[in-house]
This record gives C-alpha cells, structure tokens and sequence, in this order.
C-alpha cells in the first residue's frame, strides 16, 4: 500500500514537533494497515552526545509492552491444551501465597493477567530492582497487604505478571526468554529483539536510555534483571514490532501462517477489569464510554472503535503500541527518553489522521497539561520545605540509629555511620543506598546514590530507651513503589 508523500511529511512534521517539544533524543515509529507496513522510520539519535541515529532496526526496551507477549504466550499453551485460563495458580507453583491465605487458593491464571488480586497498582515494585531471584520475589509477595478485596477493583501489579512467567516456564519446560523466542519471535521472523538487555550480545544499534534529572537531560542505567521478564523486559525495534502488529490485526496470522488461534486473540482483547475513566480522559475524549483491562490490553472505545493497546515504561524509556482492530490499523512508538508526552501524543494525532478526522493540536493541549503537572509538582516541593521544622536535632546520637533492620517484604537493610553522617543499604540490591541527612527530630533524607530513586523521607522511632528500632521509606512513590515499607531493628 503506497502512502500519498504529502501523508508522510506531515507525519515527519508532527514527529519532529513533538521530539523537540519535549527534548526527546530519539523515536521510532511503525504504521501498519490491512497487513502491510504504511510506514517505518526512526527519528533523532540513540544517545545525546553521539553521532549513531535511530532507524527502524534500533532496539529500545519496550517495558510493559511485553505482557501482551506473555499473555500470548499463556494463551499458546491454552491452545496447546496444556493449561487453563482458569486453572488455580497453586496447580502449578503450590507454595504460591497471598496476604489474604484465601485469595491466594483462590486467584487464577486469568485473574494474575488482569490486574485483579488485590496488590494496589505497583506495589512491592521496588522488588523489580532487586538482585533476588524471581522465585523469591514471588515467595515475598505474601507479606504485601491488598489495597482492595480479591477481585473487587482493579490495581495494575507488575508481580503478578512475573509469577504468570514462573508459570510458563513450569508448564512448557522451557525459560520464559526461551519459550517467548521460539514460539512468538522466531515465527514471527523478529530477529532484531530480545528478550531482555542482557543478551544484547554483539548488538549495536541499541537507544540508550534518557531522563531529566533536577534539570539535565541525562543517560542512565539500562537494567537487565532477569526476574522481570514476563512483565517488562522485552526489547524490540519498530520493524520487529510491525510483524506483532501485523499478526495481531489478522487475528494471529501472519503470511498466511496462523501462528496464534484467534479464540486466543479474542480472549486476550475481552475486557475483563473494569478501569475507571479519570477527569481528564474523559475531557481529553468527551465520546469515551468505557475504560478496561483485558489480559495483557488496555481497552477503551475511541472514536467509536474498539482501541487495544498497552503502554511501557522502564528508565530512560517510553513506548506505546496500539491496534484499532475494525480498521487494520497497528500503531507503535518507542522513545528513548522519560518523562516524555510524544510517544502518547503521536498515536492520538495518528488515530485522527488514519480516520480521516481532523487532529486537535495534541502538542498544545499535552504542554499546557504538563505545565498544570509542573506546578503541582512545585508546590508540593515547597509544601515538603515548608513542613520541615528548623532548629531540631536527633533525640539520640548518631551510632545509636545504626544497625542492622529486617523488612518481610525488601529483606534486610543495614545503616552504619560514614565519614561524619548516616549511610543505608538495603540488602535487595547493592544499588539500593544513600547517604541520610538530618532533616528534622528522628526523620532523615535519603539521597539514593541511583539518580533516578531520588530522594526519600526515613523517619526512625526509637524504644525510648535511648535505641532506634525502627523505620519506614517510600522509595519513588509516583513512578516506581507506593508502598511505605517498615524496616525493624534486628541487630544493634
């Protein structure tokens, strides 16, 4: 199918608008319609600073774009008749446990793939950073208190994801990397990707992932974790993607080779968690009716069509892939930069143009939102400066704050003195530590030595006996873990 030249300048025009917008390094964009690729193209540079740009070969880590594969994958073993969508978690991993001992002989593998088992959205997700094995991780999840009864509410966990993984791999015999590469990439003839950064191997042309820190557009860390595959490790180019894209609008076929059954595609598309439509979607899109989470999709209504989609996010790195089913139309973006609104941005002004409609001033609308965000954002900094009380000291010495602390869910941490102040590392990950300030009375400021953890509050509470034995930290509640952990004192 031949795209009109004028189609494809003002596509380049928008793209190159809304990377500069928001100072977006390098983007990647695929089109697909009726089966055939309208157009694939990559924008900008792989890393600030150096010369090697992006194209349609250029592998970003897509995140959470992955649990679409590994709901597909689930269903290839439905399909192969070796599993149940509704078969108990506990058939296959028996020491499977939650909070709530009854939810966990309850809780499904339908119900571990739509975000309805309770764990508020991204709880424990701190645990994703960690260096324990993905079994252990899941052991861990036990000790997670819901956010709302088993089944009654949506809460989107990355956790559950990665123990549907643990099931794959008991099922099938095989890793999850393995049996994602030979049942879903190899068939598809996606030769650029992988399955997590770690086997980038001799691969590169490679998009370095990008943040604003205080201020600087900065490169950071490209995690490789091994246990958090199932629910975001995957990194694909936009060339791979568009052989998804293309499978996905046939219903599981893809050169005339059915690959995935289409009752299997279907079911991954049924709503099955009702998501409340928020304020501002619902001003954004005045002619939305219905907001849901399938297995592995994002589902609403756009337009009047059924739009399926999901979103990723991981350091440095966002992404969006979205099908418009009715019309054969498969959209996909990849950034390598956060915080950034052009890869939400480029689908919205896409759909409209794919449909012939007329695009609202999406870049416009997006700055003024993110203006609105920012000044939310600065007045909750001064409102924190603001509750800080001066003049105040610890109510005990320095030494007496150190020792070593146990959490059920993040395991151990240890805080010791360094040079003239306070030091914590938890036991999850040697990249999980920071230096404490005093901030006021028994409450310090963790500025963790991984840029993109920020800073957080710790407040101790001594026995008053003259010994801290106790505190509690939130670590990136607004994009990583909302979840305040408690850390007990087992150890002076």
């Amino acid at each position: 199918m031949d795209t009109p030249i004028d189609l494809i300048k003002e596509i380049d025009g928008f793209i190159g608008k809304a990377m500069q917008a928001w100072n977006v390094p390098g983007l990647a964009l695929v089109i697909v319609k009726d089966d055939q690729v309208l157009h694939s193209k990559g924008y900008g540079i792989r890393e600030i600073g150096k010369p090697g740009k992006v194209d349609e070969h250029t592998l970003f880590a897509i995140g959470s774009n992955t649990k679409p594969f590994t709901t597909t994958a689930m269903g290839l073993l439905v399909q192969d008749g070796k599993l149940a969508w509704d078969d108990p978690v506990t058939k296959y991993l028996p020491d499977f446990k939650l909070y709530d001992l009854h939810a966990a002989q309850m809780i499904t593998i339908r119900d571990l793939l739509c975000h309805r088992g309770g764990l508020g959205t991204w709880a424990g997700d701190i645990l994703l950073s960690s260096s324990y094995s993905t079994e252990e991780i899941v052991r861990r999840i036990q000790h997670i208190p819901p956010d709302y009864s088993f089944r009654a509410g949506y809460g989107y966990s990355n956790l559950m994801f990665i123990t549907a993984g643990l099931i794959i791999e008991k099922v099938s015999g095989m890793s999850w990397d393995e049996f994602i590469q030979k049942r879903i990439f190899e068939p598809l003839g996606m030769t650029d990707s992988v399955t997590n950064a770690r086997y980038f191997g001799e691969r590169a042309n490679i998009a370095v992932p990008h943040e604003d820190i205080k201020g600087n557009l900065q490169t950071v860390t490209q995690h490789a974790e091994t246990h958090v595959g199932a629910a975001g490790s995957i990194c694909a180019s936009a060339a791979d993607i568009s052989l998804w894209l293309r499978m996905q609008i046939n219903n599981g076929s893809l050169g005339g080779k059915q690959i995935v059954d289409p009752a299997i595609i279907n079911e991954t598309r049924t709503p099955h968690t009702i998501m409340k439509l928020r304020a501002m979607e619902k001003k954004l899109f005045p002619s939305r009716h219905f907001s849901a989470y399938g297995l592995g999709w994002m589902l609403n209504d756009s337009h009047g069509r059924l739009t399926v989609r999901h979103t990723g996010g991981v350091n440095g790195m966002l992404s969006i892939t979205l099908l418009i089913p009715e019309e054969k139309i498969g959209i996909a973006v990849l950034t390598n930069k956060l915080p950034n609104a052009a890869y939400i941005i480029v689908p919205h002004y896409l759909t409209e143009v794919m449909l012939g409609l007329p695009p609202k001033d999406w870049i416009k609308i997006y700055m003024d939102l993110e203006q609105q965000e920012n000044l939310k954002v600065e007045q909750a900094k001064i409102q924190k400066a603001g509750s800080r009380i001066n003049n105040t000291h610890p109510s005990l010495a320095l030494e007496q704050y150190v020792g070593l602390y146990d959490s059920l869910i993040l395991g151990g941490a240890t805080v010791s003195l360094k040079g003239s102040g306070l030091h914590i590392q938890l036991q999850a990950d040697e990249s999980l530590s920071g230096a404490l300030e005093h901030w006021h009375y028994d409450t310090f400021l963790c500025k963790w030595d991984d840029p993109v953890l920020g800073e957080s509050l710790i407040p101790f509470i001594s026995d008053g006996q003259g010994q801290a034995v106790e505190f509690r930290v939130k670590i990136r509640e607004d994009w990583i873990d909302p979840l305040e952990h408690v850390f007990k004192k087992i150890k002076g």
